[in-house]
């Protein structure tokens, strides 16, 4: 572990023992996640990277704009550093201006906090003139130690920045099962689904689950992620809703309850979710929201 992982950690262990958590902080981090605003400050995760993150924007397509927040007082010039006041954790924050980027919300973890006061159009320059006492890191020559921080901060960025889950969808199944000479009818019988539904897998109308392609992969010589990638596309709502912070404690229930990572389990909470939705389907077209709550509650009960 380098210096900077190592004084950093050490500096959150003491901070953790000493710290009383104001009302607040404990407030938003006991109550159910909401989607993502501006002036709030995240708890980030994605792989192997924890990172707080601020909110400046939020955009189309589940995405936002954010500016990363530490607890060092590193800084350089393009870094803002605001007094205890400034937010609900009550702590000095420094926010690297200068590292905002765009990321997606499924690497949302937990809203740990929020600004006291914010302006309407958040950049730094506005929060700046807005809150008292906060100032701009010294243009100076930056020692090591802020260097190498600097560098660490940027690659936890780019991560986040970067995480995607949602499969592609090629839509291929129909011609798969046309390859390999199956019939509706083949998979009545290999996954016990109604003739129904079966056609509409068949036609690649309906996703096959992740537990369906388990069982049909030695069937086919295929592997059960293949399959998976030549389900047909899914419906951006449902990718919507597994991006919602608000998902994502009952997506590491599922990865927990099938010893599987995050990822694994997010894409088979959509599937499943998919079809579902499919083989209830209303005219007025399905609920994503009530579909996917009601997904988890058969999956993981109340």
């Amino acid at each position: 572990m380098s210096s900077v992982h190592t004084t950093a950690y050490q500096q959150l262990v003491a901070a953790a023992a000493g710290l009383k958590v104001p009302d607040a902080v404990r407030r938003v981090a006991t109550s159910q996640p909401e989607d993502p605003q501006p002036g709030q400050i995240w708890r980030a995760a994605w792989e192997d990277v924890i990172q707080l993150l601020l909110v400046t924007e939020v955009g189309d397509g589940d995405t936002l704009r954010a500016v990363p927040a530490s607890f060092e007082r590193f800084a350089d010039a393009d870094t803002l550093l605001l007094p205890a006041s400034a937010s609900t954790l009550e702590e000095p924050l420094a926010l690297w201006w200068g590292l905002e980027g765009t990321v997606p919300w499924c690497v949302l973890d937990r809203q740990v906090s929020a600004l006291s006061d914010r302006p309407v159009a958040l950049t730094g320059r506005s929060l700046a003139d807005a809150v008292a006492g906060a100032r701009w890191g010294s243009g100076a020559a930056v020692s090591a130690a802020g260097n190498e921080y600097r560098g660490v901060l940027t690659d936890r960025v780019e991560v986040l920045a970067s995480a995607r889950w949602e499969p592609p969808g090629s839509g291929d199944l129909p011609q798969l099962f046309e390859d390999k000479a199956i019939e509706a009818e083949d998979l009545v019988a290999e996954l016990e689904l109604p003739l129904p539904q079966a056609l509409a897998v068949w036609r690649g109308k309906q996703p096959l689950t992740t537990e369906q392609a388990t069982k049909l992969a030695e069937r086919l010589g295929q592997p059960a992620d293949r399959l998976l990638a030549a389900n047909p596309a899914l419906p951006p709502d449902v990718v919507h809703e597994l991006n919602r912070p608000l998902r994502r404690a009952r997506v590491k229930a599922l990865a927990a309850r099938f010893d599987e990572t995050e990822l694994d389990a997010r894409r088979r909470a959509a599937y499943g979710i998919f079809a579902l939705a499919a083989r209830q389907e209303r005219p007025a077209g399905p609920n994503w929201t009530a579909r996917t709550d009601r997904y988890f509650e058969l999956r993981l009960g109340n």
